[in-house]
């Protein structure tokens, strides 16, 4: 009888157990991170049932799968929320540079319809000014993009630190549980809450994790940067840019040594923090730069196009916009922060302009090198070693080796120090920089600066015409890079007439009738000179004398064919027609290595950029929908061992309460055949 009370006891306080653990499943159904629990009993050694020990029910690896599908869910979501921000931004016709740029070559047309009217010219200015406010206000909203980014990373942090350091004191409280329990467990609630914080966490970064034998759970990123230890924890620590102020990068400190920071690696960060920066690194620096490049490439073949012409007033036409010029950003570990280098594009070279950054790296005191980059990747090899110029004054460009059609200009504090860097980025701000030049409808010069005349003597019906016209550089102070000077006139010894001789050959004259050279035939005169040495190269440039004329049809001997330039420019548009075909013209390069490369037009840079914006926010939205399937399937993996299904605990309830019931008829038992003894002894 004593045995069976004993058994019966045993048995009623392990079935009432079995109804706690199952009443506190159900209660638990929506708690997040609640593993469902399970009491299990050892046999008695002798009768009954033994001590009941609460269980975890749960797949490791079905969690860790769980982990690392939650982290990649939360990459791709923050990936995707962003790039969907800015392919919203571009899709906005409001601030579309493509129609910016068909509303200026289209006033083109109509000026050159009428090329002495102020009003079309007017019209162009216009329209160029408001290119202009397209460029600058999507510029600035890209670039505003840039500062809710660091906004976000600094949020992000500072919920990553707060769940870092719940961990951590979870730890020190699953370790201190597991030492003083009977049965040498952790408490299951303190279990479920450290996952909770993991799961977080694991929102936040790609982590991994390490479970030590004192019941503690160490964590690392995937990089191997600790996060927990087991004495101490690590914090983020949000901190200006190097050698960006305006870009916020990460450091890390130990909790015992705030002082102690060291940089952090963010490559395949993962998680949220690392979707900002990924979308930060490949989307959004591409389109800045992308921007700058555009703006860049018109701005300088309108440029160097308008300076071709001759305006309204008969003067060489002028710039239409100024394009900026950047300081250089020396990084902190730099021998003096007060190093100056500028960066700027070389006036004509914009169809080389990448929307790559550069890094410039002094080899000794007066040599550097030149490497470009593009989302953290070198781009073909670095260029040089370039010595630097002897005065602070002068620029290097392309007569010196530098690529991409890159000026740099150099101001050391003292000197350089072989080590000392500096990140050039000639065309991240130059989308919110560019400005318009002129102000006036007179100063487009839709004109050809030279005229060109068949004298009415002539006894042939040859006639010559302007082909082209490839320079109006008048700073002749080193070599004649053409004939035209700084008065708005051609030099005394420039081309000025060509003469059909008794030979059949065309001769070339001066204006005061020396003989400058002489062409066998009537195409591309001025080529056949250069061709012949007629322009030493010592003394002129490639491009002298600036114009090229041809005559067709048949002269006869003794015809004279004139050549001056064009004070005269009312009803001229031959410039113009140039400034027009620029439209279709493939003036800028696609952002690849080497040279060679201008195969896109304005319009199709532009159309690309939108396409490249458009794509990335397609596929990234692609990629989230994929992960958040593989998201659902590993969480109801983890769900099916975990999570607490109530028709299964309904049962178990019924189960139980039945042997509770049971066990409490064992004591009944019991105490009637007790009773019963104790009857028959009195």
């Amino acid at each position: 009888m004593t045995d069976l009370l004993k058994i019966g006891s045993s048995a009623l306080l392990g079935n009432q157990n079995q109804l706690a653990t199952t009443s506190n499943n159900i209660a638990n159904m929506n708690t997040p991170g609640f593993t469902r629990q399970r009491t299990e009993y050892a046999n008695y050694v002798e009768w009954g049932v033994g001590r009941p020990q609460v269980i975890r029910m749960f797949d490791r690896y079905a969690i860790d799968q769980y982990r690392r599908d939650t982290t990649e869910n939360a990459r791709l979501q923050t990936y995707t929320e962003n790039t969907s921000v800015l392919d919203n931004l571009f899709s906005d016709q409001t601030v579309s540079i493509s129609k910016g740029l068909e509303g200026v070559f289209q006033r083109l047309h109509e000026a050159n319809d009428d090329p002495s009217s102020l009003t079309p010219r007017q019209l162009v200015i216009s329209d160029s000014n408001a290119l202009v406010g397209r460029m600058q206000s999507l510029t600035d909203r890209v670039l505003e993009q840039e500062q809710i980014v660091n906004d976000e990373i600094k949020l992000e942090l500072s919920e990553t630190n707060s769940l870092i350091k719940g961990l951590y004191d979870l730890n020190g409280k699953i370790v201190a549980s597991k030492q003083s329990s009977v049965n040498g467990q952790s408490a299951p609630e303190l279990l479920d809450e450290r996952n909770e914080v993991i799961r977080r966490l694991a929102e936040k970064v790609n982590s991994q994790t390490i479970e030590a034998d004192t019941g503690a759970i160490y964590v690392n990123t995937q990089g191997g940067q600790s996060l927990v230890t087991n004495a101490n924890y690590f914090q983020f620590k949000a901190v200006s840019g190097d050698p960006d102020p305006n870009r916020t990068e990460i450091q890390t400190f130990i909790n015992s040594n705030p002082n102690a920071v060291q940089d952090f690696r963010t490559e395949n960060l993962g998680g949220s923090i690392g979707g900002l920066i990924e979308y930060r690194k490949t989307v959004l620096d591409e389109s800045i730069n992308s921007l700058g490049q555009l703006a860049i490439a018109f701005s300088d073949a309108m440029n160097e196009q308008n300076k071709k012409g001759v305006d309204l007033e008969g003067q060489l036409g002028g710039d239409i916009f100024n394009i900026p010029s950047t300081q250089a950003l020396g990084y902190r570990d730099n021998s003096s922060a007060n190093h100056y280098v500028e960066v700027r594009i070389e006036e004509g070279l914009g169809d080389q302009v990448s929307n790559f950054d550069y890094q410039v790296t002094f080899t000794s005191a007066t040599e550097y090198t030149v490497q470009a980059y593009k989302q953290g990747e070198t781009i073909g090899t670095a260029s040089g070693p370039f010595t630097i110029p002897a005065s602070t004054a002068d620029y290097q460009g392309s007569a010196d080796g530098l690529p991409d059609g890159l000026e740099l200009r150099f101001s050391p504090d003292n000197a350089f120090v072989a080590g000392d860097t500096f990140l050039a980025r000639p065309t991240r701000l130059a989308g919110v920089q560019i400005e318009m030049n002129l102000n006036r409808p007179e100063q487009i010069a839709l004109a050809a600066p030279i005229s060109v005349e068949n004298p009415i003597t002539n006894i042939g019906n040859g006639e010559i015409k302007l082909q082209e016209i490839t320079s109006t550089d008048t700073d002749n102070s080193t070599l004649n890079m053409s004939a035209f000077d700084a008065a708005n006139a051609l030099d005394a010894d420039a081309p000025t007439k060509v003469v059909y001789t008794l030979a059949g050959t065309y001769e070339v004259q001066d204006s005061s009738g020396n003989v400058l050279g002489t062409a066998t035939s009537g195409d591309n005169i001025m080529a056949q000179l250069q061709a012949a040495g007629a322009w030493p190269a010592a003394t002129h440039g490639s491009d002298y004398p600036g114009y090229e004329v041809s005559i067709a049809g048949q002269p006869q001997a003794g015809d004279e064919f004139n050549i001056s330039f064009n004070s005269d420019a009312l009803d001229d548009n031959f410039n113009g027609q140039k400034l027009t075909d620029l439209q279709s013209d493939d003036t800028m390069r696609r952002n690849i290595a080497g040279t060679g490369n201008n195969t896109l037009t304005f319009t199709e840079a532009y159309s690309n950029l939108i396409g490249f914006v458009g794509d990335t926010a397609n596929r990234a939205q692609i990629d989230l929908t994929a992960s958040t399937t593989m998201l659902e399937q590993s969480e109801q993996r983890v769900a099916d061992m975990s999570g607490v299904n109530l028709d299964e605990e309904a049962a178990d309830l019924v189960r139980y309460e039945q042997a509770y019931s049971a066990a409490a008829r064992i004591i009944t038992v019991s105490n009637t055949l007790f009773d019963s003894l104790l009857q028959a002894v009195r």
